[in-house]
C-alpha cells in the first residue's frame, strides 16, 4: 500500500505578525496565527469529511508551531487538503509565506522523507507576492505594502492589516488563556496609545510612569535539531512508531512550552497587573505574539523581561523533563534518542513603545542564538545551561546583534580593544563557565542605591569610548569618593565585578585577562541599561481615562 504525505510550514511567522505595528494588529496576527494549526485546521477536517487521528484515516505527526504534517492512505484525500488548505491560508491569512511538499512512500516514514527533500529545496525559494504593486498602486503607510481599503482613522491598509483588525481574531483570546486560563482578552492590552473612540474602552498598554520601554522577548529551545536528528535514526529501525512518536514528541514540546509560559506569567505578571475600568481583574503589562512548538515570542513591559526570561527558562527545563518522562513510557522500545529534558535559549530587545516592531524582531532572534551559541560552548554532561542575552536600542536603525556588538558595543582600548557587555548570562544559580543573570541584576541594584551616584557608570561607558585616559582619572575619583563614602558597598561591587569578569585591571572596571576576541570585557553597557529600565512604582489607574470609558 501506498501512503501519501503533505508537509506544510509557514515562513517568517514574528515578522509577519509585527509588521504593522498597531498593538490590535498585532493582537488580531497572534490570534489568527494561534488558530491556524488549532480550530481553523479541525474546521478544514470537517469540510473534507475526514477524521484525523494517530492512526486514523488521515493522521498528523505535527500541527504545531505553523507546522502540519499531514498523512494518509488516499492520494484522494491527501490532494483535496493539499488544495484546500492553501486556499484557506491565503484566504484567512493573507501575505503570509509558506511552503509545501507532497511525497509518497511504503510507509508515512518513507514518505515523509521524501516530502521533507523537496519541502528542504523550497526553502530558499521566494514566492510570488500577492497582491502585486503596480505604477498606480497606492500603498499602505504603515508596511509599505499595497493597499487593500481605506480604514476610516487609520487611512489605506494592505490585506493582512485588514483581516487582523476585523474582531473575529482580536478579540478571540485563545492564545492570552494559555498564559492565563482565567484571564479573558479585555485582561491584556490591545493599544500602546489610549484612544477613548476605541472598541472595548481601547485597553492600553500599562507602562511605568515614565518609561515606554517595552521588551520584545523570544526564547526557544536548545538541540532541538540534534533531538529530531536522532529520533529519525530511532524510527529508521522502528517505522511503524513513526506518527505516534513525531506526534507525541511535537506534543510534548508544545505541553512543556504552554506549562512553562502559565508559570512565569503566574510568577511576574500577574503580581503585577494594573486596574482597569475594563478588566476585573487588572490588565497584564505583557501582550503574547507567538507560543507554538518551542517557540515563545511576546511584548512584555521591559522591567519585567528579565524576570519573565529567568521564570520561564527554568520551568522550560522543569516541564521538559516531565513531559519527556511520559513519551518514554511503552508501548513504544526504549526510545534512547531522547533526552532527559530539554533546556532554552532567550533574548530580549529593550525598544521604546514608538519604535518599529518588525525591525526589533531580527534583532531579538539574533540575541537568542547569540545566547544559545554562548550556552553550547559550556555545556556539561549534555546539559546545554539556558542563558539570556539583551539590548537596549538606542539607535534609529540596526543590524544582527553580532554586528551591533562589534560595532556599538567594542572600543579602542590600550592595547587590546574593550567589549562593554558580557553578552549572554547564564540562569542557573551558579553557572559554569558563564556570568550569572543573578549577578548583574545584584550590581544593578548596588548602583541604584542612594550613596552609589549612577552617574559614574554612565560616564566610564561613555569616557572608554572618547578617551581611556579620562576614563581612568574618573574611575579613580569616583573610588576615592567611594571609600569615604560607603566602602562596604564599594567591596560588594568589586566582588561582583570580579564575579563577573574575572580578576580586574587595577585603572578600570574591566578584566585584566582578554577573552577569545582579543578584548577586555566588562558589563558597563549591561549595568546602563538595567539602570535605564529601572522599576519605579506602578502609577494608579487613569481617571480621566475611566471617565471617558463610562
Amino acid at each position: 500500500m501506498t501512503h501519501y504525505a503533505c508537509l506544510f510550514e509557514a515562513k517568517s511567522i514574528q515578522e509577519y505578525i509585527l509588521r504593522s505595528g498597531r498593538l490590535r494588529h498585532i493582537v488580531g496576527a497572534s490570534e489568527l496565527i494561534d488558530s491556524l494549526t488549532g480550530s481553523m485546521l479541525d474546521d478544514v477536517f470537517r469540510e473534507l469529511k475526514v477524521k484525523e487521528a494517530v492512526n486514523g484515516e488521515v493522521r498528523c505527526s505535527r500541527r504545531a508551531g505553523g507546522a502540519i504534517y499531514l498523512f494518509t492512505d488516499d492520494q484522494n484525500k491527501r490532494d483535496a487538503f493539499r488544495d484546500l488548505w492553501a486556499l484557506v491560508v491565503r484566504q484567512y491569512a493573507p501575505g503570509l509565506s509558506f511552503i509545501m511538499a507532497n511525497g509518497e512512500g511504503k510507509n508515512d516514514f518513507e514518505a515523509y522523507t521524501n516530502a521533507k527533500e523537496q519541502l528542504e529545496t523550497m526553502r530558499n525559494r521566494q514566492p510570488a507576492a500577492l497582491p502585486a504593486g503596480t505604477p498606480v498602486t497606492r500603498y499602505s503607510s504603515r508596511t509599505g505594502l499595497p493597499a487593500s481599503s481605506r480604514h476610516s482613522k487609520l487611512g489605506l491598509q494592505d490585506a493582512a492589516s485588514e483581516q487582523f483588525g476585523q474582531d473575529v481574531f482580536w478579540k478571540r483570546g485563545s492564545l492570552v488563556q494559555r498564559f492565563a486560563p482565567d484571564s479573558k482578552s479585555t485582561d491584556w492590552p490591545l493599544e500602546l496609545e489610549y484612544d477613548p473612540d476605541g472598541e472595548l474602552g481601547s485597553v492600553e498598554f500599562p507602562f511605568l510612569a515614565d518609561n515606554r520601554y517595552l521588551g520584545l522577548l523570544h526564547a526557544d529551545g536548545n538541540g532541538l535539531g540534534q533531538v529530531l536528528i536522532n529520533l529519525t535514526a530511532y524510527i529508521k529501525q522502528h517505522p511503524k512508531y513513526f506518527i505516534a512518536v513525531f506526534r507525541g514528541f511535537s506534543n510534548a514540546i508544545q505541553t512543556a512550552t504552554t506549562d512553562a509560559a502559565k508559570t512565569a506569567t503566574a510568577a511576574v505578571l500577574k503580581q503585577a497587573r494594573t486596574p482597569h475600568i475594563n478588566s476585573n481583574d487588572g490588565v497584564y503589562p505583557a501582550r503574547p505574539i507567538v507560543l507554538g512548538g518551542d517557540d515563545l515570542t511576546m511584548l512584555i513591559r521591559a522591567d519585567l523581561a528579565l524576570p519573565f526570561a529567568q521564570e520561564f527558562l527554568t520551568a522550560f527545563e522543569l516541564e521538559t523533563e516531565k513531559q519527556l518522562k511520559e513519551l518514554r513510557k511503552p508501548p513504544y522500545p526504549q526510545i534512547t534518542a531522547l533526552p532527559e529534558k530539554l533546556t532554552a535559549g532567550a533574548g530580549i530587545a529593550f525598544v521604546k513603545s514608538s519604535h518599529p516592531f518588525y525591525m526589533t524582531h531580527h534583532l531579538t532572534e539574533g540575541l537568542a542564538g547569540f545566547a544559545k551559541d554562548c550556552a553550547k560552548q559550556h555545556k556539561i554532561n549534555e546539559r546545554i545551561p539556558p542563558t539570556v542575552a539583551f539590548y537596549r536600542v538606542t539607535t534609529a536603525s540596526h543590524g544582527d546583534y553580532r554586528d551591533v556588538r562589534e560595532q556599538e558595543l567594542t572600543f579602542c582600548g590600550d592595547p587590546h580593544p574593550i567589549i562593554t557587555s558580557l553578552g549572554a548570562y547564564g540562569v542557573d544559580p551558579q553557572p559554569s563557565g558563564l556570568p550569572a543573570l543573578a549577578d548583574v541584576l545584584a550590581l544593578r541594584d548596588l548602583f541604584a542605591q542612594e550613596s552609589v551616584a549612577r552617574g559614574p557608570a554612565r560616564q566610564l561607558l561613555t569616557l572608554i569610548g572618547q578617551d581611556v585616559d579620562d576614563a581612568r582619572r574618573r574611575y579613580d575619583r569616583w573610588r576615592e569618593v567611594m571609600k569615604n563614602r560607603d566602602s562596604a558597598t564599594l567591596n560588594k561591587i568589586d566582588d561582583l565585578l570580579t564575579k563577573l569578569c574575572g580578576k580586574l585591571k587595577d585603572d578600570l572596571p574591566v578584566s585584566e585577562a582578554i577573552n577569545k576576541d582579543d578584548a577586555h570585557i566588562t558589563p558597563l553597557a549591561d549595568l546602563a541599561t538595567l539602570l535605564t529600565l529601572g522599576k519605579t512604582p506602578t502609577p494608579p489607574a487613569n481617571q480621566p481615562q475611566e471617565t471617558s470609558n463610562a
